[in-house]
């Protein structure tokens, strides 16, 4: 596993994942709660700020030079959709993870202590994003995105790169003992720890996911991880745990560039 920091475009007030960066062919972006110099720039309907979420989402299409931007409504399951130019305009309903290989067409997942995780087939030039709560990954999400650009676009897992996301950590991540059970069905018991004896469970989404990914079939060379706790970062990131469920969401949105 190669972990790598993000970076941080002062001005915009945006993280990109500095290994993804380098491919121009890409263009790919992690949003804050004070992205372009909007004081919340909230990406979710949910909080009920109809008006503001959709000019913050023409602001980022508008980053994105324009480009059509999807954004699913996220349900915590394994429903995976193809995004082409006949879809694009729409939003998918009960999906948590979307693919393409359109150029100019921006796919991506909101998240407030989720893990957020891109795709990048640079062989097939394809792109996925994914949304993986603790729900998600059991469900193995990620999986279920490998498998979709593999059935759609003849990718194969030992190309694709991930790279996961700011999303909860495991300090901050207690669960329930029905929670943890699930883990270790999925054989995970290293991915839950607990911090004194007794106490209860808590869950590295980070290492289940990683763990998750190798499995099927992602080399460790090509697995990133942002290592930024949404938890800790409230200042700069939206955080359900910690704040609230009503509480803001960023994004983490990818891009094949045209031409």
């Amino acid at each position: 596993m190669m972990e790598t920091s993000l970076s941080l475009n002062q001005e915009q007030q945006v993280y990109r994942f500095e290994a993804l960066n380098k491919n121009k062919a890409v263009a790919h972006v992690i949003t804050t709660r004070n992205s372009f110099t909007i004081p919340d720039f909230n990406l979710s309907f949910h909080t009920g700020a109809e008006e503001q979420v959709l000019q913050n989402r023409k602001i980022l299409q508008h980053f994105f030079n324009g480009a059509s931007l999807t954004i699913p409504k996220q349900c915590h399951g394994i429903k995976v959709v193809q995004i082409t130019k006949d879809n694009n305009t729409e939003q998918p309903l009960d999906t948590d993870a979307l693919v393409t290989n359109v150029p100019g067409l921006v796919i991506g997942v909101l998240s407030a202590d989720c893990v957020p995780i891109l795709f990048y087939d640079p062989i097939k030039q394809v792109l996925g994003a994914a949304h993986a709560g603790w729900k998600g990954t059991v469900a193995n999400i990620v999986e279920a995105t490998l498998k979709k650009m593999q059935a759609a676009y003849d990718c194969r897992s030992s190309d694709i790169q991930a790279y996961i996301g700011p999303s909860i950590s495991i300090p901050h991540f207690e669960v329930g003992e029905e929670v943890a059970n699930q883990f270790e069905t999925l054989d995970l018991n290293n991915c839950i720890q607990r911090p004194t004896v007794g106490s209860k469970p808590h869950i590295d989404l980070w290492l289940a996911n990683q763990f998750l990914l190798r499995r099927a079939g992602v080399k460790d060379s090509n697995i990133h991880v942002a290592g930024m706790c949404t938890y800790d970062h409230t200042n700069e990131l939206y955080s359900a745990r910690k704040e609230g469920f009503q509480t803001g969401r960023f994004g983490a949105f990818i891009m094949l560039a045209k031409g």
